[in-house]
């Protein structure tokens, strides 16, 4: 009954537009955008932390093996070694160290069984310290999966449609809180996408570019 509850809400939330500007990409490893910020050359072992530009951490399973968090980031999707599948309230995330983004957007993917077992509350959340976290993204939606019923599919979430443009970060967190009805949550990719913030000038350069402006001005008055 508690399922078919679920398939219910599913198929409403797909008619209330509850995904707003999301973008249901496809099914499988070609739905995934590629060259995200954590492996922008694409050449990223699968099972091993080889070529990657970023460190990952998490609250539990902080492995590519049997099925642990850092799967997420190994531009696989499916079962097994290509999924993350652990306690329902875990995070995983990816620390690029002295570099910081503005996030621009990212994908979630949904894994290959268990629709019960997909997150119903979760966030992506920013850093810069490791210790102080600002939500990004927030999704609520008891019951509902963003992705229905649909295996290995992936969806993308843009700033300016789905989540106001962050600040610059160094550190982005997915958050699981609750999924739709199984005792473990699963997920099977994230691509996070940024930019490098605009370089401002600071304040003393500023004043002696003013200072310098003026001095042109009045040289130029001179001349005239």
């Amino acid at each position: 009954m508690k399922r078919l509850l679920s398939l219910l809400l599913a198929a409403a939330a797909l008619y209330a537009g509850v995904a707003q500007g999301a973008v249901v990409r496809g099914v499988g490893d070609t739905a995934l955008v590629g060259h995200d910020l954590t492996d922008p050359e694409d050449d990223a072992a699968p099972n091993a932390y080889v070529n990657y530009n970023a460190i990952f951490r998490s609250s539990v399973e902080p492995q590519f093996h049997d099925e642990g968090a850092f799967n997420v980031f190994d531009n696989k999707l499916g079962g097994g070694d290509n999924k993350w599948c652990c306690d329902i309230n875990g995070w995983v995330e990816a620390d690029f160290g002295d570099k910081r983004y503005q996030l621009t957007s990212f994908t979630v993917s949904s894994a290959n069984d268990a629709t019960g077992r997909d997150a119903d509350v979760w966030k992506i959340l920013g850093s810069n310290d490791g210790i102080n976290y600002t939500t990004i993204f927030s999704y609520d939606h008891d019951g509902i999966s963003p992705w229905g019923t649909s295996r290995d599919q992936v969806i993308e979430y843009s700033a300016g449609i789905d989540f106001k443009l962050p600040a610059a970060y160094s550190i982005f967190r997915y958050q699981s809180y609750s999924v739709i009805s199984d005792g473990v949550h699963q997920l099977a990719e994230l691509e996070f996408f940024g930019r490098e913030p605009a370089d401002v000038p600071e304040p003393a350069s500023l004043a002696l570019l003013g200072l310098g402006l003026l001095g042109l001005t009045a040289w130029r008055r001179k001349r005239g």
